[in-house]
C-alpha cells in the first residue's frame, strides 16, 4: 500500500501525538485490569483476556463485544453476548477498512438501545484501535487527529499499524466528502 506525501505527514502527526507528554492516567485506569471505557457507560476498549472475562463483563453490564481478532471466544461467551467476530489479522497489508461500516452500524445499534460493548483485539492495540477510531470520526470527532488526541488520552497504548492508519487517515477524507 503505497502512501502520499501528504499522507506520510499526517501519518508522523499521529505518531507525534502518541509520544507528547501527557497527564498520567492512575494504574486502575489504564486498562491493564479491566477494559478502558472510551465512552462513558457505552464504549469499552479492551484486550481478548477482558473478552473472556466473563465476571468482569457482567460487573460492567456489556453485553456486546466486537472481536476482531483471529482468536475465536469460547461457546459460554458466545451465548451469553451478543458477538461480532471479524477474524482479521494486525499486518500492515490488512484490509481493516472493510469492516469500518459494519462495526460503526453494530456500535450505533448498541447505543440506541443504551447498551455497553466492549471492543477488543488480542493485545488492545491495534486492530481494535483502528476500529473505535473509525467510530469516533465518524460519530464524534472532525478528524483523526482529534479521535486519535482523544482516545490516546484513555488509553495510551491504542497505536493502530502503518497500514491501518493510512487506511484511517483515506476513511477520514471519505468521511469528509460525505459531509
Amino acid at each position: 500500500m503505497e502512501a502520499t506525501e501528504e499522507e506520510l505527514i499526517y501519518l508522523k502527526e499521529l505518531v507525534y501525538l502518541r509520544t507528547k507528554q501527557r497527564v498520567p492516567i492512575p494504574i486502575k485506569e489504564q486498562g491493564y485490569i479491566s477494559p478502558t471505557m472510551v465512552i462513558d457507560n457505552f464504549l469499552y476498549h479492551g484486550d481478548l483476556n477482558h473478552a473472556r472475562n466473563k465476571k468482569l463483563l457482567k460487573e460492567l453490564d456489556i453485553r456486546h463485544i466486537i472481536n476482531i481478532c483471529d482468536y475465536e471466544l469460547e461457546k459460554d461467551i458466545l451465548d451469553q453476548f451478543n458477538v461480532l467476530w471479524i477474524d482479521a489479522d494486525d499486518d500492515i497489508s490488512t484490509n481493516i477498512n472493510q469492516y469500518f461500516q459494519k462495526t460503526n452500524q453494530f456500535l450505533e445499534s448498541c447505543k440506541e438501545k443504551d447498551e455497553k460493548v466492549l471492543v477488543h483485539c488480542q493485545m488492545g492495540i491495534s486492530r481494535s484501535s483502528s476500529i473505535v477510531l473509525a467510530y469516533l470520526m465518524k460519530y464524534h470527532h472532525d478528524s483523526l487527529s482529534q479521535a486519535y488526541d482523544y482516545l490516546i488520552e484513555r488509553r495510551r497504548y491504542a497505536a493502530p499499524n502503518a497500514g491501518f492508519f493510512l487506511q484511517l487517515i483515506r476513511y477520514e477524507k471519505t468521511l469528509k466528502k460525505m459531509k
